[in-house]
């Protein structure tokens, strides 16, 4: 077993030898040379002096806590240059995860407004495009705690939350749900269909034959009556794609010499859709997560997921599953096994001592899959009978397969073969950037059926795409993927997925590595001589070309002091859109403006918002957004429908979710956490956090008042 990889450049004449890990690593920098460090890129470090450096620092490191309860005197005469490190000095990470995460949390936090509201409908939507815009990110749980994973596992855990809410309160699903809220939904109101009977709409008897054990038992009855009802929409559309994949899928299955019926099992995990994501942080047509795909050799990186790839994910799900069957020899237990993973059953097999599936007690999901499958299956043979009888069924995705052997933007593919960029992308859902993997030699990809000869006489003039969403940067000795990172003002992690490495990877001087960056900035940074920082009620949001020191100099105070106060310790970055606290004794705090100078907003005499003038590119999202309100709300107030448009130079009348008395006073008794207060108001931790500017919430005290916004 070759020993594990460290990512500390190395000299690539010298490629084995031992160099410790720098990602942490952080250099003694003197007054001298501080303020210079302050504007410049991080220096080129001897990896020798630093380790050595390092040691010694090591022995007296305090702990995390430690660091935060270090003596602070509020009125103490501070130095600016005299106390920063490079993490003070470097910009905030501004890079498209983090982008994404903030627009998440965006749209989590018009899901909880919608709730308040009783708008379902709309908290779904806006649920379900924060699900999507995680689905993009997909960070592993089960990786090192990163900045990243615990961000984005924070704001997973909460759309999952407040989207339970929604379910229980809305009367059916719209058809562009997600097919694993299917599936959690029917657990809700299982109990309440035992009351209905399934509707039959046409008498003519059609010779229907399967190849899995289908039973029409109570169980298989109320999911037969789910999908006619609650679900029918979103059950309509997956039966509307359930023609795209069907051929492609029944031939892979067939290799296998499995039943085709199976088909099916991919409708209930996806609707037949290769974008689908879970809760679960499953993803793909088979709903496969990180650690399952990696057994069956679905590689995922910055670049492209292979657990959405059409082809190679119907091959993994039926080796997956032809393992499964060889181990419990019986197809109701191997789909259970698929959902709830074959050691839950196995050891439930054992514990109540039946292979009988449908007198198992497994978790609730587990015991509802099964049926939902022999349902989806009964219906998917004979739609008609059971009210589905105007389908307009989507053609049949087919493709010309090529290898390439270059980086190339999808849009310039598109244009060679005389097709549309969404085309390509269907073709390619796999593909999570809008190009081709640029450090891979050989990718095979999709193109449009018939086109091979034409993109093949273009190829060779085919541009590979300019440096717009990335840059190559030529790693230098002793530089690290921290001080790389903090160059270009993106996470560490964003370079290691953009390159597929490990935190214990190496660098090697002389070779390039991909930094992704976002396209409408320069990562070699600019002027912020001119720059003004402003705080909403002590509150500054981070915004990108931030720095520690520069956000300490604004407001007067210290950089130990707001890593103090917001609990940041020494040594971690800040992040573009993080909600920063300043110390109530800094300088220029009073003296801050409260208010955008390009705000749109109009005010009245009282001071109160009466209104919003709609400019060019806005949108009633936009809109509802920055007030804190919901689309429906702007549109009763001023008389909108559905269909209706907004124009530049329109006042509209909004409502702000957060004026008024739309809130109560909570004081806070004895055992009581923001957990089980969230909990009995029906809203979210981070909710409470940032109505109330709460940092720490295990500084909650007995007879704190605190508001909470009603539902």
């Amino acid at each position: 077993m070759a020993s594990p990889k460290r990512f500390g450049a190395t000299s690539e004449e010298n490629p084995n030898k031992d160099i410790k890990d720098n990602t942490e690593q952080k250099n003694t920098i003197t007054k001298k040379d501080s303020e210079k460090d302050a504007q410049t890129a991080v220096p080129v470090v001897d990896n020798k002096t630093k380790n050595d450096s390092t040691e010694t620092k090591e022995k007296t490191k305090p702990s995390i806590k430690e660091s935060l309860r270090q003596n602070y005197s509020p009125s103490e005469t501070w130095d600016y240059h005299a106390h920063i490190d490079i993490d003070d000095s470097a910009s905030a990470v501004d890079d498209e995860i983090w982008r994404q995460l903030d627009l998440a949390q965006e749209y989590h936090a018009m899901g909880v407004i919608a709730n308040r509201e009783g708008s379902w409908e709309e908290a779904q939507y806006y649920f379900e495009k924060g699900v999507k815009v995680l689905a993009a990110l997909d960070i592993e749980s089960d990786s090192l705690e990163t900045p990243e994973s615990v961000q984005y596992t924070i704001i997973l855990d909460d759309i999952v939350s407040d989207y339970r809410v929604t379910l229980r309160s809305l009367g059916h699903l719209e058809d562009d749900v997600s097919a694993s809220i299917i599936i959690e939904r029917f657990g809700d109101i299982e109990n309440n269909l035992g009351q209905d009977t399934i509707q039959v709409y046409s008498k003519k008897e059609v010779e229907i034959t399967y190849d899995l054990p289908i039973v029409m038992n109570d169980r298989v009855k109320k999911s037969i009556i789910y999908y006619q009802t609650v679900a029918h929409e979103a059950f309509k559309k997956f039966l509307v794609r359930s023609k795209r994949y069907k051929n492609m899928m029944i031939e892979i299955i067939d290799s296998y010499g499995l039943p085709h019926d199976l088909v099916y099992l991919s409708m209930v995990e996806s609707g037949y859709n290769p974008r689908a994501y879970s809760w679960a942080r499953a993803s793909g047509l088979w709903q496969f997560i990180s650690s399952t795909g990696r057994t069956y050799k679905l590689d995922r990186s910055w670049w492209y997921d292979e657990r959405r790839d059409p082809i190679k994910s119907t091959h993994a799900a039926c080796q997956f599953l032809k393992d499964l069957y060889d181990k419990f020899g019986d197809w109701e237990l191997a789909m259970a096994a698929y959902n709830g993973g074959p050691g839950r059953v196995s050891r439930t097999i054992k514990k109540q001592k039946t292979k009988d599936f449908w007198k198992m007690n497994l978790k609730r999901q587990t015991m509802d899959y099964v049926p939902l499958i022999m349902a989806a299956t009964i219906i998917g043979k004979d739609p008609a009978k059971y009210g589905f009888d105007d389908i307009d069924f989507e053609p049949e995705i087919t493709w010309d397969l090529i290898e390439i052997g270059k980086c190339l933007e999808l849009s310039v593919i598109a244009k060679s073969v005389g097709c549309k960029v969404k085309v390509i992308k269907d073709l390619n859902p796999e593909l999570l950037r809008k190009y081709t993997p640029p450090n891979t030699k050989s990718y095979m990809l999709k193109i449009p059926k018939g086109t091979k000869e034409k993109f093949f006489a273009a190829y060779d003039d085919l541009p590979s795409p300019k440096e717009t969403s990335w840059v190559r940067h030529d790693i230098r000795r002793g530089e690290t993927i921290s001080t790389i990172a903090s160059r270009y003002g993106v996470s560490q992690y964003a370079i290691l997925e953009a390159n597929n490495l490990s935190r214990r990877s190496t660098i090697y001087a002389g070779k390039q590595l991909i930094v992704p960056v976002p396209m409408d900035r320069s990562y070699s940074g600019s002027s912020k001589s001119s720059r003004e920082y402003t705080a909403k009620k002590s509150i500054y949001s981070v915004r990108s070309g931030d720095t520690m020191w520069d956000i300490a100099r604004a407001f007067g105070t210290s950089v130990q002091a707001i890593r103090r106060i917001n609990y940041i310790e020494r040594g971690s970055r800040i992040y573009v859109g993080q909600k920063l606290k300043i110390p109530s004794d800094a300088k220029n705090l009073e003296s801050s403006s409260y208010a955008s100078k390009s705000s749109n907003k109009t005010i009245s005499p009282s001071g109160s918002t009466n209104g919003h003038k709609v400019r060019k590119g806005d949108t009633l999202w936009d809109i509802a957004r920055m007030y804190g309100t919901t689309t429906s709300a702007i549109r009763k107030l001023n008389g909108l429908g559905r269909s209706s448009r907004i124009y530049p130079g329109q006042v509209l009348n909004v409502n702000s979710n957060k004026s008024g008395s739309n809130y109560v006073i909570h004081k806070v008794k004895r055992g009581e956490s923001l957990g089980s207060i969230a909990k009995k108001y029906r809203t979210t931790i981070n909710s409470i956090k940032n109505s109330n500017n709460i940092s720490n919430p295990d500084r909650l005290q007995i007879g704190d008042k605190i508001k909470i916004y009603r539902n």
